[in-house]
């Protein structure tokens, strides 16, 4: 009988990875700051600052707590209003350890904001949430009806020592999602992320299930969106992987586009001796997500993984914070990192579409120091039955120059070659657009091309995070 473990997410705090890393480093879209001490009053003033000269929707803005030992809530409010916020337990100890709110910034203007910190606790649910994550595990193993809610248990943690409940779970990964578009993180060894296009700005995961072409007349009565790009073997957008140019094969290189063929190259997350996903945060302004793996062995290394999502409510990005970690006999080390290789980046979408090659617009930038961005059309599936159409996708990623080894250009994916930080981090984040779907572009006509695309993406690397200061 094969080993496996299926777990429930009050059985989280017992195992390994997510207790050894206690803190983690963000990336710096978010506006950061640390409160060192709560005076008596319980009272605390920020002031937030937006040094660009766009205005910043939704700026997102993550502060670090003490120890709040006697407060069990905050109340954030801006000119005399309270808005929501989110208090977060991220290492399961029983302790809030951030507090994340977002807020409306015009061009170089300042605001601020008061915190509350309460002894009373406060209901979780008190705000609308703008923001949901979802993982389940599926009862129904064939076919599906239009309320697979139903037939499938919700769950916020699942974890396995063998690569067998890929099929276990629905859909297949974690899900979360703010009114802007939807993420799936695949529980497997690819740990591909997977896009959910939106038509008008809402929540819907939790009714569309994400599958619509099974559920089309409901689809079109609530305008849902849908899984609108094809993975396949891929790091699709920014999916963390090893790399072993030893591998490299002709065969591979002069196989025609489109040709169901995994780089040889990458090096998927396995062997591994334990690998967890786990619904860290729920909203209401911002979903957090960890796919953890100990004991990937990889190079002749025995590595551990905590990759973290992280989604605030009206941002087009998300934020990926992979923590890394050497296993020696002596305990975790971050020693010797510096000399193994990974990569990530964006498929070059169209590139596996060989049905209607003169259609796929295949088109994509890099700067050679960590920004990378595709435009393209395939097919969003191979069953062309639900899938009876091309898509356009939109992908863009970021990432911090200092970890950049090299630029890596391959058939299907512009990949970048990284080292982590003496931390053992590699942090970046990546954005993504529905040109086919989507009626909120930033644009007139509401649509994007790929010229639109590559200014508007450019320009998203190029913002800074609001700044914080605690008054």
């Amino acid at each position: 009988m094969k080993r496996s473990i299926l777990l429930a997410a009050c059985l989280f705090a017992t195992i390994g990875l997510a207790q050894q890393h206690t803190e983690m480093n963000y990336v710096a879209s978010t506006a950061q700051a640390q409160i060192d001490v709560i005076g008596k009053k319980g009272i605390v003033t920020l002031e937030v600052t937006n040094p660009n000269d766009q205005t910043y929707k939704d700026a997102p803005v993550c502060v670090k707590l003490p120890d709040l030992k006697k407060y069990k809530s905050v109340t954030v409010r801006l000119d005399g209003i309270e808005i929501p916020s989110q208090l977060d337990d991220l290492n399961s100890d029983g302790t809030f350890d951030e507090l994340s709110f977002v807020v409306d910034l015009e061009p170089k203007a300042s605001k601020t904001l008061v915190l509350t910190f309460e002894k009373k606790a406060l209901p979780a649910d008190r705000y609308e949430s703008r923001v949901f994550t979802d993982m389940r595990l599926r009862v129904v193993k064939k076919g599906r009806t239009i309320d697979l809610r139903k037939e499938n248990y919700r769950i916020d943690t699942i974890s396995e020592v063998e690569d067998i409940h890929y099929s276990d779970v629905y859909p297949h990964g974690l899900c979360f999602e703010n009114e802007l578009m939807g993420y799936r993180v695949y529980f497997n060894s690819g740990h591909g992320t997977d896009l959910y296009g939106k038509r008008i700005p809402q929540l819907e995961l939790d009714r569309s299930m994400w599958y619509t072409p099974e559920i089309r007349d409901s689809a079109a009565l609530y305008h849902y969106g849908e899984d609108y790009i094809i993975v396949g073997q891929t790091a699709s957008l920014g999916t963390l992987r090893g790399w072993d140019d030893s591998k490299d094969d002709p065969n591979y290189l002069n196989t025609p586009s489109g040709a169901k063929i995994a780089d040889p190259c990458m090096v998927k997350i396995e062997p591994f001796d334990w690998r967890q996903a786990h619904i860290v945060a729920k909203g209401p302004v911002r979903t957090v997500v960890d796919m953890n793996v100990e004991g990937w062995q990889y190079k002749g290394q025995k590595l551990n993984l905590k990759a973290r999502y992280i989604l605030y409510a009206g941002n087009r990005e998300h934020q990926v914070v992979n923590q890394l970690c050497r296993v020696t006999e002596q305990g975790e080390t971050c020693e010797g990192l510096d000399k193994l290789e990974f990569v990530t980046g964006v498929m070059k979408v169209g590139s596996l579409n060989h049905d209607s090659v003169d259609v796929a617009i295949q088109k994509y930038i890099c700067d050679g120091k960590g920004f990378a961005a595709s435009y393209g059309k395939d097919w969003p599936d191979g069953n062309h039955k639900l899938f009876p159409y091309m898509s356009k996708a939109a992908l863009a990623i970021s990432i911090p120059s200092g970890n950049v080894m090299r630029t890596i250009d391959r058939r299907e994916q512009i990949l970048y070659g990284l080292k982590a930080n003496a931390d053992g981090s590699i942090i970046y984040r990546v954005a993504c657009a529905a040109p086919d779907l989507e009626t909120f572009a930033p644009y007139e006509d509401g649509r994007w091309n790929w010229e639109r695309w590559f200014e508007w993406s450019q320009n998203w690397k190029q913002q800074q995070p609001a700044i914080v200061i605690v008054k």
